[in-house]
């Protein structure tokens, strides 16, 4: 299935991990592009690392003092699913 849009200034575009994609951009832009972990694609970059030959990374994303929640000022971590899905 393949989807278009407009981003208009201050919208975000999420991409899942593993999911092609191609921009276009109408008009000159200043744009910011980033790959992230969270709980959608955790075990995708756990594999991603193996397969690429990365071991220290590997083994920095699975040592049990790693923090698999985002850190704020909330009575308890959230997880990077209940941030996104917050309305600010």
């Amino acid at each position: 299935q393949v989807y278009e849009g407009i981003q208009e200034p201050g919208d975000l575009i999420f991409i899942p991990a593993g999911s092609p994609h191609a921009v276009f951009n109408i008009e000159d832009i200043h744009a910011l592009s980033m790959n992230y972990v969270d709980a959608t694609n955790f075990y995708y970059h756990l594999q991603s690392r193996l397969v690429d030959g990365e071991f220290r990374a590997f083994e920095l994303f699975t040592k049990p003092n790693f923090h698999h929640e985002l850190r704020t000022e909330e009575p308890r971590p959230q997880t990077f699913g209940e941030f996104k899905s917050q309305r600010r």
